[in-house]
């Protein structure tokens, strides 16, 4: 009778495990996305504000003239084009251009369907409110798909950990609002790697279709997005899917020779002028001091360092090292090598713009959300010194010592030093007496402390975002 009910009640097990998988995976997809959406929605037609870029409106501009008049008109300022009028609009002046090949169409054609589906008749006509719900979309849904992923690639609680950065990083959360292509490229990078993983476990030709057709997508969005069909092809390699690579490729690139085709429909001429100008405008290496300082053009107000994207390059070999150049270190990695050069040759230029590293984004998360985990699982003294010492300089700065985001007056800060500090020094002793004696009570504690240490710094994130928006709102 045992031996009949044995097999059964391990079959039951399972289940009941893989059904609790399940219940936790939509309720933590749920409490992401609720708190991802919020914090995109709250203001976004305002924060950052209209004139932070105007490649917003350039995007719209162009995408309105193609449904509309079926010519790309929009602004620029290269020197190919020559003699253009230049208008005024809201305090701005605007270099309008025919036919304007700054940047290949797709992304125009969602920014500007969305305009005039939002009731813009002429370009003047164009709102943030609008133009901006796109990239809200986009922004959202990469949460979403970097849950998921994160959720294939290790387990739910990594896959949790990595969302929640992803979704409370105030640098993510205001980019994410921006009507610029990478926010639908980072959409279709996330979707490319799950179908891609699907195809490498089922080698159904189904998925590897949809992963080519996802990575010519983005190369008509922008140039850069040529990196997700090299990171294709390269995972194709790896899988020693020769042939299959070959043809990703080629696939790939016929996709992409379709920004050339509308070149020489329109103006093969100018069409070359234009990239080889843009080509030309990209001279300068700082590209390597803005993947870990923000001293861009185009800063956050707010921000001067983003802490959680230099912390992730600074543990970036750490977790490579710890993944031992798995599977899963080649999905995380391979997109940040390829996009980074392609960045590189086409990008590192000496105004580095803040929206180029949206690419970054998702991966770095997911390498921070790694790191974490197993700080909570296995924590020590020597992490939590240094996770304290990066993330609390930050938020000192940000909270204390700006006068922008202070929330202690000028006669308590140093009462709030002396209790901050000691709640530093009472959480750092927990570890070290773990580490002299440990037993079951200190390891509840260290494992309270981590849990605590990583939930501060993501509430601080979320009043980051309030207290800014909140401010911004009311000028």
């Amino acid at each position: 009778m045992k031996n009949r009910w044995l097999p059964s009640l391990i079959l039951r097990t399972r289940k009941f495990i893989k059904e609790k998988d399940k219940v936790r995976y939509i309720i933590f997809c749920i409490l992401v996305l609720t708190l991802a959406s919020s914090l995109r929605l709250y203001h976004y037609d305002s924060i950052p504000d209209d004139k932070w870029t105007a490649d917003e409106i350039a995007f719209c501009w162009n995408g309105m003239s193609l449904i509309q008049n079926h010519v790309p008109t929009a602004w620029s300022w290269l020197s190919s084009y020559g003699d253009f009028p230049i208008v005024m609009w809201q305090g701005h002046s605007y270099k309008l251009v025919t036919p304007w090949f700054d940047h290949p169409p797709l992304f125009s054609l969602v920014v500007g369907g969305a305009a005039i589906l939002g009731g813009a008749n002429s370009f003047f006509d164009v709102s943030m409110s609008v133009i901006r719900i796109p990239s809200l979309i986009f922004g959202i849904l990469s949460v979403f798909l970097l849950f998921h992923l994160c959720t294939r690639l290790f387990n739910i609680y990594i896959a949790l950990i990595s969302s929640l950065v992803y979704a409370t990083n105030p640098s993510i959360v205001f980019l994410s609002r921006l009507a610029v292509s990478e926010n639908l490229i980072i959409c279709l990078t996330l979707s490319m790697l799950i179908c891609f993983l699907e195809y490498r476990k089922t080698s159904r030709g189904f998925y590897l279709y949809i992963s080519i057709l996802l990575a010519g997508l983005a190369s008509i969005s922008k140039v850069t997005g040529l990196f997700l069909i090299i990171t294709l092809c390269l995972l194709l390699v790896y899988l020693k899917k020769w042939r299959v690579s070959i043809i990703a490729c080629l696939s790939g690139l016929l996709m992409f020779s379709l920004y050339f085709i509308y070149g020489y429909y329109y103006d093969i001429q100018l069409f070359f002028s234009v990239i080889f100008e843009q080509s030309g405008r990209f001279n300068s290496l700082s590209i390597v001091k803005n993947l870990l300082f923000q001293n861009y053009e185009y800063k956050l107000k707010f921000i001067d360092i983003d802490i959680w994207f230099a912390f992730s390059w600074f543990i970036f070999m750490l977790v490579l090292y710890k993944l031992k150049y798995t599977f899963q270190s080649l999905i995380i990695f391979l997109p940040i090598i390829t996009y980074l050069f392609v960045l590189f040759l086409s990008g590192g230029q000496s105004h580095y713009f803040l929206w180029y590293n949206i690419m970054f984004y998702p991966f770095l998360s997911i390498i921070l959300g790694y790191y974490l985990y197993f700080f909570i699982k296995n924590s020590d003294f020597f992490t939590a010194f240094i996770l304290l010492i990066f993330f609390g300089a930050w938020f000192i700065n940000i909270f204390l010592l700006d006068s922008d985001w202070k929330i202690v007056t000028i006669k308590n800060i140093t009462y709030f030093k002396y209790i901050f500090f000691s709640w530093v020094c009472i959480v750092l002793g927990v570890y070290l007496w773990h580490s002299i004696r440990p037993s079951e009570n200190t390891r509840i504690l260290k494992f309270i402390s981590s849990t605590f240490i990583i939930g501060m710094m993501l509430m601080s994130n979320i009043y980051i975002i309030y207290i800014y928006t909140t401010q911004l709102a009311i000028k």
